[in-house]
């Protein structure tokens, strides 16, 4: 395993204060203050996400095109979502495929636990590797929801992610790491 040395002078600051400024229900702003800092620093603060690379049988990746407010574009992902207050994030992840896709899955393996943003955000983004991914029923959307389910062959995955089709960076995350982790 790669071994990389600690910090030998970057430390970490003493948070002396937080602030909730704002509530927009699937995210907070917080004004923290810091011991020595000359300024208050504001962060989002977001519930921990969920993202699922499921595989079906055959070695296709299931995937979702929706719409995505933030770009006002139809966007190519893997299902994923919030993760609700006690949830398991392998609950979540098996909860997220079938209302987004209609797939289940029998397994679930954490192939990554990464931090989406951390100068603005503290929480985490958790992906699973589903294997067997077979249709299973109905989709069941969260309001302003709207997905549209897509079989996309396994050997097609590098060029969508070289040629730009996927653009969402957690995504690119999830499908690079599920290639690295499960090829040979």
């Amino acid at each position: 395993m790669a071994r990389v040395p600690p910090p030998r002078v970057v430390t970490k600051m003493k948070k002396t204060g937080t602030t909730r400024v704002a509530d927009h229900g699937v995210f907070a702003v917080d004004r923290l203050a810091y011991e020595g800092a000359p300024r208050d620093v504001f962060v989002f603060t977001c519930p921990d996400w969920c993202n699922v690379v499921a595989e079906t049988a055959d070695g296709a990746i299931v995937m979702v095109w929706q719409y995505r407010f933030g770009t006002d574009a139809i966007s190519l992902e893997v299902p994923g979502g919030v993760i609700d207050p006690g949830e398991a994030p392998a609950e979540a992840a098996r909860r997220e495929l079938r209302e987004e896709t209609g797939y289940e899955a029998d397994g679930f393996e954490l192939i990554s636990t990464v931090e989406p943003n951390p100068a603005l955000q503290g929480n985490r983004c958790f992906t699973f590797f589903a294997r067997g991914a077979r249709p299973a029923g109905g989709t069941s959307f969260d309001d302003l929801e709207e997905c549209e389910t897509v079989l996309v062959p396994r050997a097609d995955v590098p060029a969508i992610l070289d040629d730009g089709t996927i653009t969402h960076s957690l995504v690119v995350v999830a499908l690079e790491t599920y290639l690295r982790k499960t090829s040979g």
